[in-house]
């Protein structure tokens, strides 16, 4: 008897983990979207069809998604949310996901709950009059139907899509079709690519053209500098050209050409912008260097960069960028005030300051020492002269290379480079190279060797063949769903 009751304990166990997993009811957003797992066009998370039915409908889809340009989704569960009908969920599915492009709205789902023996049809706008209610019902009825009622859900799912082939492929509906994608396209192109595309494109050629005109009126520079400006600039675009090369190199050996499938014409304007407004963030840093070449003098160079923003401050809306360079450079700016206010002599009389655009080298005031620091650019020096020219006042300024040299031991003066590489013999692909580390002073020349280092020998890149070959099985069915809407049209049934 205490068997009999233990078995029986066993069996209605079994019946109730049965239940439980049968009951199983989806929320739209538990239904995994084919194409987020692993592509296709299947959604199966109970495991009604077989991995070989998956395959088949697959295969049937994407070849009448290549033929006809219409996408079908299909999804079976054994059930769903028990408070919404069938067309509810559904609807919201469809439009959850977006099956379909969102310029010609092509989708078409199919919807199966198994345990409600229910189905349903959603069309999106661009096919349903292609594919109107009846024609999905009759299609449902001779080919769905008598399947599921055998339990044959893989055969009545490619019957029914090899039958909605048959219509869309007849030549007067494909017609239709094609007429409808057409027309949407090229409305969407003239509206929100085309226009967009030309005003960007114009806007800028005038702002860049505008920038070099300007630029030509700049007095070239005596002498080409090498200041930190010019050196954060210059790394400032090998960074950008090496991001380029990167995400080239990414998109030809890890098949990221599939995120131009998701790119729509819209956003080419956009895009476009943004790479311009890069580049016109870049043309700015170029002219501001300019005129720090062609100004030896600090105030002068500050005058004419405070001229060039006021006129132009415009450019931060083609250019956000260039709005963090102004924030900087005003702060520079307000850094400096002080240093440019008149000093007294000793008859309490205000002193005129030295224009070093016009005494570059500060004859007779500054020595050599002094002149090789500002030539390092560890300081600047600002002359203030009396009214008589009797009077003179030096005054000593940090400038942009300041803490790469210490004072030299020798002469004394801030021109002393530590650790400085000088490359003997360049390495190449078949040897090692050579270089000494030293410290030298660029006033006195005092030279100090430290050690002697190997450059290693360059190595060729090897590209891995592998990679390229990674993605090559890819398809349209890869890509996300393009942003389809459906109005409700479509059918639905029982078997």
């Amino acid at each position: 008897m205490l068997k009999y009751h233990f078995f029986k304990l066993i069996a209605l166990f079994i019946f109730l983990s049965s239940s439980a997993i049968a009951q199983k009811a989806y929320k739209i957003n538990e239904i995994p979207d084919p194409k987020n797992n692993g592509g296709g066009w299947v959604s199966n998370p109970d495991g009604i069809l077989t991995d070989i039915d998956v395959s088949n409908i697959n295969s049937s889809i994407s070849n009448l998604e290549t033929k006809t340009n219409v996408q079908v989704a299909v999804v079976i569960v054994n059930d769903f949310e028990q408070d919404k009908e069938d067309f509810d969920f559904a609807y919201e599915l469809f439009n959850t996901w977006g099956i379909g492009q969102k310029t010609s709205n092509n989708g078409l789902l199919l919807f199966i709950a198994k345990d409600r023996r229910k189905f349903r049809f959603i069309t999106g706008t661009g096919v349903e009059g292609v594919l109107p209610d009846v024609k999905l019902k009759h299609i449902a009825e001779q080919n769905l139907a008598p399947a599921f009622r055998a339990n044959d859900f893989g055969t009545g799912i490619i019957n029914t899509i090899n039958a909605i082939g048959i219509i869309v492929l007849n030549p007067e509906n494909k017609s239709e079709i094609n007429q409808f994608f057409t027309q949407q396209e090229s409305n969407n192109n003239l509206e929100k690519f085309w226009l967009p595309l030309v005003v960007v494109i114009l806007s800028f050629f005038a702002v860049f053209k505008l920038v070099n005109n300007q630029e030509k009126k700049v007095t070239k520079p005596k002498a080409s500098g090498n200041t930190k400006f010019e050196k954060t600039l210059n790394n400032g675009c090998a960074g950008f050209f090496i991001f380029i090369f990167i995400s080239i190199f990414l998109l030809i050996f890890f098949n990221g050409f599939d995120l131009f499938k998701k790119i729509e014409l819209v956003y080419i304007p956009i895009i476009l912008y943004c790479l311009l407004a890069i580049g016109l963030f870049f043309r700015y840093l170029f002219y501001i260097a300019t005129l720090r070449n062609a100004h030896n003098d600090d105030e002068n160079f500050f005058q004419a960069v405070t001229s060039f923003n006021k006129k132009n401050f415009w450019l931060i809306v083609f250019s956000p960028l260039i709005l963090f360079v102004l924030v900087s450079y005003l702060f520079k700016r307000a850094k400096n005030i002080d240093r440019f206010k008149p000093i007294l002599d000793s008859k309490n009389r205000e002193m005129t300051r030295v224009d070093r655009d016009v005494n570059v080298e500060g004859k007779p005031f500054l020595s050599e020492g002094q002149r090789a620091e500002e030539v390092a650019k560890a300081y600047d020096y600002d002359i203030w002269l009396s009214v008589d020219q009797k009077e003179n006042i030096i005054k000593q300024w940090p400038a942009e290379e300041y803490n790469d040299y210490i004072e030299c031991p020798k002469c004394g003066f801030r021109t002393y480079k530590l650790n400085k590489q000088i490359t003997v013999t360049a390495a190449t692909y078949s040897h090692d190279g050579k270089a000494k580390l030293i410290n030298e002073c660029s006033c006195c020349k005092k030279v100090e060797f430290i050690k002697w280092i190997t450059l290693a020998m360059l190595v060729e890149s090897k590209s891995s063949s592998s990679s390229s070959s990674s993605g090559s099985s890819s398809s349209s069915s890869s890509s996300s769903w393009g942003g389809g809407r459906s109005s409700g049209g479509g059918t639905g049934g029982s078997w």
